[in-house]
């Protein structure tokens, strides 16, 4: 480690398959759909155009290998003086260092492509701005190991020497199992999750590009001939794609999702999932910003819930803002979790709720956007179909009400506890101190009423999170202003 060193050369594939998945993927599946308008026959006059494309293709891939080859090269890490040191860049050349006293957390990912070396993915997160953090694509686990004991060692030694205490030998902390998942919520989460939705539209879609393998015009002429209906046909196409979907997601989870662990070290939390894909997330305790309980109307109705943790800084993947503590469990065990977690909390409250004379508020306000989409489609679309456009507006009626009943906060001491719903119910915990801004507005309209709303925002990964409770009586949520705002 005290000498520079190169990533292993399987990062060289690993950069590879990241461009193809980004850039390429989407031209490869166009490619596939339209493979059969390609002249292959050597006899064809048109042939000449599909041996230059392949050549283009083949010359670019080339270009491509010898760049990702040339920026491996140039990317190596060691360290000196207690601190990690990472060169890398091709035409620019950047110099990244972070003492270990300073980093903040160190994330394990172990792939399908890792595991056969014995290597790791290890991100690691400083006290510093969004780009300060460091990647090392692919390193052997005893390195990575090695980097986390001295970043540990650090630390420690860190908070002797503030407290001014000389250690005589070094503290051996325990790592304790929070929560593990179980089977049978790994199987509720797949079959509630959202993302069958977006799996049902990518499977219709494949679905609807093999016409030239699967007659489906022949299919749909006997089964017509057969049953003589076809709301039968079409429901049973339907229940089809909704079977393969629903299977694809159960699969997709179990693999995310399985070993599902959280564990506690000290004052850090280690969260670890995944089969096929190993991941591992450090989250110091001292960096957690905010609480939440996210209820699904699905689950809320069997008592299910998820619990997220707002992270000034570390998320699980690059772009998400917040760090999943918990995808899936009884409410009540989870608020047992997290009483266990966070014995500073106070997970018990009564809300004080939204005035009754509010309630058309929410229901217009969750509706009005609607009124002339609505509207507008049920004019012009032909023969009556338009009309059924209109089931839109009750239900967005309905999920404004469910907005109101949903919707308090509760002050206990230095916390504060907002609960609000879009479509998910979310109950947020967040303490005084990690508030970053708070503010009461008042609309023109609101006014009359003597109602108004307020924001409250906290840092959120490398940005703001920002929740907003409305048309509570003013003087209310006064209250909260108030005791946000510092004494004289």
């Amino acid at each position: 480690m005290y000498e520079k060193q190169h990533l292993h050369p399987i990062t060289i594939l690993l950069k590879l398959l990241k461009i193809v998945k980004e850039t390429i993927a989407g031209f490869a599946i166009i490619f596939i759909l339209n493979i059969k308008n390609i002249p292959w026959n050597p006899a064809d006059p048109n042939f000449k155009w599909t041996l230059l494309g392949l050549f283009v293709v083949f010359f670019l891939l080339c270009i491509l290998l010898v760049f990702v080859w040339l920026s491996w090269r140039k990317h190596v890490y060691w360290v000196e003086n207690d601190e990690l040191h990472v060169e890398k860049g091709l035409f620019v050349k950047k110099h990244q260092y972070a003492p270990f006293e300073r980093i903040q957390s160190v994330n394990f990912k172990e792939g399908i492509f890792h595991r056969p070396f014995g290597l790791v993915k290890v991100s690691i997160e400083t006290a510093g701005s969004e780009d300060s953090g460091i990647d090392l694509t692919a390193i052997s686990r005893e390195q990575a190991d090695w980097i986390d004991t001295a970043t540990k060692r650090a630390k420690r030694q860190e908070k002797v020497a503030e407290e001014g205490v000389i250690a005589e030998k070094e503290e051996i902390v325990t790592r304790e199992t929070v929560y593990k998942m179980t089977t049978k919520n790994l199987f509720i989460l797949a079959t509630t999750s959202s993302g069958i939705g977006v799996i049902f539209s990518a499977v219709a879609a494949i679905m609807s590009q093999l016409s030239d393998i699967i007659p489906y015009e022949l299919i749909f002429n006997e089964l017509k001939d057969f049953m003589k209906i076809g709301i039968l046909i079409v429901s049973l196409i339907v229940f089809v794609i909704l079977f393969i979907s629903w299977l694809i997601s159960v699969v997709i989870t179990y693999l995310n999702h399985a070993n599902f662990m959280v564990e506690r070290e000290g004052d850090r939390l280690f969260i670890s999932k995944g089969l096929l894909e190993k991941k591992r997330v450090a989250v110091p305790l001292s960096r957690i910003q905010g609480i939440k309980i996210v209820e699904t109307p699905f689950r809320q109705l069997f008592g299910f819930a998820a619990i997220q943790l707002e992270s000034a800084g570390n998320t699980e993947d690059e772009g998400e803002s917040k760090i999943s503590l918990v995808p899936l469990i009884k409410k009540r065990e989870g608020l047992a979790v997290l009483a266990e977690l966070f014995p500073g909390y106070q997970f018990e409250y009564t809300l004080t709720k939204a005035p009754k004379r509010a309630w058309w508020r929410f229901v217009l306000f969750a509706s009005a956007w609607a009124i002339l989409p609505v509207a507008a489609v049920s004019y012009f679309v032909p023969h009556g179909y338009g009309l059924y456009s209109l089931i839109l507006l009750p239900l967005l009626m309905f999920l404004g009400y469910l907005k109101y009943r949903s919707s308090g906060f509760a002050l206990y001491d230095k916390q504060l506890t907002l609960v609000t719903r879009s479509i998910s119910k979310e109950t947020f915990f967040v303490m005084k101190h990690r508030i970053q801004a708070l503010g009461v507005g008042q609309s023109v309209f609101a006014e009359r009423g003597n109602l108004a709303r307020i924001n409250v925002s906290i840092v959120a990964g490398t940005a703001e999170s920002e929740t907003t409770l409305r048309f509570f009586e003013k003087d209310k949520l006064m209250t909260i202003f108030n005791w946000y705002r510092p004494m004289n």
